[in-house]
């Protein structure tokens, strides 16, 4: 999209223009994702698609909003979850770090790249970053939270298959375990639709809270999210 570009091309700008103490990790996220394969889809439209304000990075979605508004620090407090499609970690990098252990998964090694970097210059040991297929990755335990936020289906085809990716879910996640399940952007899925797979899953889930955003540009705003607890 242009807007996106546009959007991109001026968080790239306020970076350049900012000097702080982070400026270095910034400098270095940047180099690694301009060395990114052309095989993977841009989210970021040139930048970064999600913001870390840990070390004052934009992106075109806002972290610390999603955060509160998904009060993740409460779901997460003593559990071990997994966020799938974690793009950069930003959220797993981003929250209060009362959490036992948490693995954020993406199927591009670049941006995983880009979240062990910005993890270990924070130096934090209870978190850890795999790239590979979600679906095809043999998880070693399971979660008591799963964070599914906007990855039920993906527009690079990662996830093309929305009834295999919640049976994968579904059997990696504790009994009573957290479901956090995020929509897409209204221009890219309808509400409708989304709806449709919440009916679904309530089958083998309580909801416990639903929502919307209500702020942010196009990328945010408007968004639905669903919290759910798996019935056994």
């Amino acid at each position: 999209m242009k807007l996106a570009k546009l959007l991109s091309n001026f968080n790239l700008f306020l970076h350049k223009i900012s000097f702080d103490k982070h400026k270095p990790i910034r400098e270095s996220v940047t180099n690694i994702v301009k060395e990114k394969s052309n095989e993977f889809y841009d989210y970021g439209e040139g930048f970064f698609y999600q913001s870390i304000p840990s070390i004052n990075l934009k992106g075109l979605r806002n972290t610390e909003k999603r955060i509160n508004k998904l009060k993740l620090s409460e779901y997460l407090n003593g559990k071990s979850f997994l966020d799938i499609g974690t793009n950069i970690g930003a959220i797993p990098i981003s929250i209060e770090n009362n959490f036992t252990n948490g693995v954020g998964i993406d199927h591009n090694p670049t941006l995983i790249k880009v979240a062990n970097k910005v993890k270990d210059y924070f130096d934090i040991k209870n978190l850890r970053f795999i790239a590979d297929d979600f679906i095809k990755y043999e998880f070693k335990s399971n979660f008591d939270v799963v964070l599914s936020l906007a990855n039920h289906s993906t527009f690079d085809k990662g996830i093309e298959d929305s009834n295999k990716y919640f049976i994968k879910i579904n059997n990696i996640l504790n009994k009573n375990g957290i479901l956090i399940v995020e929509s897409h952007n209204p221009l890219y899925e309808k509400r409708e639709n989304f709806i449709k797979i919440i009916d679904q899953l309530k089958k083998d889930y309580f909801i416990l809270d639903n929502n919307y955003y209500d702020f942010g540009n196009f990328y945010d705003k408007d968004r639905l999210f669903y919290v759910m607890q798996k019935k056994n």
